[in-house]
């Protein structure tokens, strides 16, 4: 099985070009976090989350936020705004509006990044970053946490075990299900995460939502 893929991948696939790279060196300074969501688990274990559109649609990967070390909830700022460009790529990554903001509201309005430029760093960096390919599948799986890592890191030149930061809950048979892979960036690379969660213990389950 081809172990490679990345939601850079499945943008092409889906027929939109990611925006220019240029905007993802934007802060060489501070940690960033990438936040990946999986998508199947996450709708299956929140009933709330059944109307978001990644859900009705049937993503199998989305992002909800880049963290980029500048503090969170800085007062209520505007709503994004982007361009029908940015925001028809930026859909593919982050389908549902009340996310898009959400993670503005929390996170970009504290850099001193502007929307567009703030976006198109998360595009940029989901677009780089290559995910196993189990995690597209449609299936479900339980992994070895120490496999699931060693892949990561084997697909991603310069991402070390403490670049990745992952997240489970307690599926209905109180079995840890993946529902987060938090990827952390320092200057132009990948860095080592601070304040993890890691509570998936050494084996948890990738839900394809079947």
């Amino acid at each position: 099985m081809n172990i490679t893929m990345s939601i850079g991948t499945l943008l092409i696939l889906q027929g939109v070009m990611l925006l220019p790279a240029h905007a993802a060196s934007t802060v060489k300074t501070g940690q960033r976090v990438l936040m990946v969501e999986m998508t199947p688990a996450l709708c299956s274990l929140q009933p709330t989350r059944a109307r978001m559109r990644q859900c009705l649609e049937g993503y199998s990967l989305t992002v909800s936020g880049l963290d980029m070390g500048y503090g969170e909830r800085c007062g209520r700022g505007s709503e994004p705004r982007l361009t029908p460009l940015q925001l028809k790529v930026v859909n593919r990554v982050m389908p549902d509006t009340t996310v898009r903001s959400q993670a503005w509201q929390h996170y970009g309005i504290c850099s001193p990044l502007s929307a567009s430029s703030y976006f198109r760093q998360i595009t940029n960096y989901a677009g780089a970053l290559k995910l196993p390919a189990e995690l597209n599948t449609g299936n479900s799986y339980t992994v070895s946490k120490s496999r699931f890592i060693n892949q990561m890191t084997h697909l991603n030149r310069g991402m070390s075990s403490a670049s990745i930061d992952l997240v489970c809950q307690a599926g209905n048979r109180r079995q840890q299900t993946l529902t987060e892979i938090h990827v952390c960036y320092e200057g132009s690379g990948f860095g080592t995460c601070h304040d993890v969660v890691d509570n998936c213990g050494s084996k948890f389950v990738i839900s394809g939502g079947k």
